[in-house]
């Protein structure tokens, strides 16, 4: 059986440097049996309904601005598969979740390959990405993580988004702000624990939205969470950059946990 994982991907450009992240999330990726497929959700494709992406995908989207003009030629190597996107839309069905193909998505965002640029140099195996659907409670996104268990014996399941991410309070410079810092140890508790009720009432908190003015970057942890079958995390990187976009990251179902 493949982990799940849940990564928080920071800004794009950290491909290009040498980040204390970057280094962990490498150094963790080594330690994987490559699968035979990557299930991925990212905080960059929010849809209303549940959607995978088009059969033939590959190839890259420079979802950003403002960056290093070498991020823009930055390549790499990404493709979907037919066979298996089928494969994938069969079981979810069976299982009664509805899903279509979203046949003008044909590029992978930056929460995608920037994630998997990290943790490969080269991937040769196919990458299928599934939406976040807004419509869906966090009851069902969990749920629906529970019905992607059946394809853990061949695939690793990522969810890309960031455990903070409010970037209008960010700063280059300062110490860590309270709030991020309170914010994460509080989640970073609860994913070791395993603890549901404590998953389920971090929207609650005072400090979620001050953290996560919109949701979507928070929102892949309840999928990753559902679709682990041990429900214990290892957190393999610990990092608050920016003084308050953490890149906490978790992995769950690895035999040491």
């Amino acid at each position: 059986m493949n982990p799940s994982l849940f990564i928080s991907h920071g800004a794009p450009n950290m491909i290009l440097g040498n980040s204390f992240t970057k280094k962990n999330i490498k150094t963790f990726a080594n330690t994987l049996e490559k699968p035979k497929y990557i299930i991925v959700v990212s905080a960059h494709w929010t849809t209303k309904d549940l959607k995978i992406i088009n059969y033939e995908t590959k190839g890259l989207m420079y979802d950003f601005y403002g960056f290093e003009d070498e991020l823009y030629n930055y390549n790499y190597e990404i493709n979907s598969q037919k066979n298996i996107s089928l494969e994938i839309i069969k079981e979810l069905e069976k299982q009664d979740i509805n899903i279509e193909v979203d046949t003008t998505r044909n590029t992978y965002d930056h929460g995608v390959w920037s994630t998997l640029a990290m943790m490969y140099e080269e991937l040769h195996i196919p990458v299928i990405q599934l939406s976040i659907p807004l419509n869906y409670s966090i009851e069902q996104l969990i749920n629906l993580g529970e019905k992607l268990q059946v394809f853990k014996k061949d695939a690793l399941i990522i969810g890309s988004g960031g455990l903070t991410h409010n970037l209008s309070d960010m700063s280059v410079l300062g110490e860590v702000k309270k709030y991020a810092k309170d914010f994460n140890d509080f989640v970073v508790e609860a994913m070791k624990s395993g603890n549901k009720q404590k998953l389920l009432e971090i929207k609650n908190l005072n400090t979620f939205y001050q953290n996560h003015p919109s949701p979507e970057h928070f929102l892949p942890l309840y999928i990753i969470y559902g679709s682990a079958i041990n429900k214990k995390a290892k957190s393999f990187n610990h990092e608050i950059t920016y003084t308050n976009l953490s890149m906490e990251c978790f992995a769950f179902d690895m035999k040491t946990v």
